[in-house]
């Protein structure tokens, strides 16, 4: 990966990415949000971080929008990946960006479709809990982390 910082020592950049990935879409997957965005990249980390990046989206149901950010000037450009279940919360995202909105400066714009504030919102007790529709098998922790037959742990 590039562009090393100060903290780059601490960990790898492409883990951490990629772990926020996993995350975010077993959110989406499981249906607690509508729409995520990955950690902010540089344009030229992308094909590093797609092939992993493809994989886990595919066992979990969901999918990948690469931003490219045209609005973000060249030299401060940053990029990540929109993630996301449904292709009609994606062409909300599209929609929201066409209307000149762009998260890394008006991130409020996107709290409805990044589901934000909807755990403590008005009503939200009322709320009956339902998945619109269940994908995905495969558990890309257990994947990542563990020896094949290890997940679930067995009882004995």
């Amino acid at each position: 990966m590039s562009k090393k910082n100060q903290h780059s020592h601490c960990f790898n950049r492409k883990s951490f990415i990629l772990g926020m990935i996993t995350a975010f879409c077993e959110c989406l997957a499981n249906e607690c949000k509508k729409i995520a965005f990955s950690p902010p990249f540089y344009p030229e980390d992308y094909e590093k971080l797609l092939p992993e990046a493809k994989k886990i989206a595919k066992e979990q149901g969901v999918f990948l929008w690469y931003e490219k950010n045209p609005d973000i000037p060249e030299k401060a450009r940053l990029n990540w990946f929109v993630l996301y279940k449904f292709p009609e919360v994606l062409d909300e995202y599209k929609r929201l960006r066409e209307e000149g909105h762009n998260p890394a400066w008006d991130l409020k714009a996107f709290y409805k479709l990044l589901s934000y504030g909807t755990a403590w919102g008005i009503n939200a007790d009322r709320v009956i809990p339902k998945t619109r529709e269940k994908r995905g098998s495969l558990d890309t922790v257990s994947r990542l982390l563990l020896k094949p037959g290890d997940w679930p742990p067995r009882k004995t």
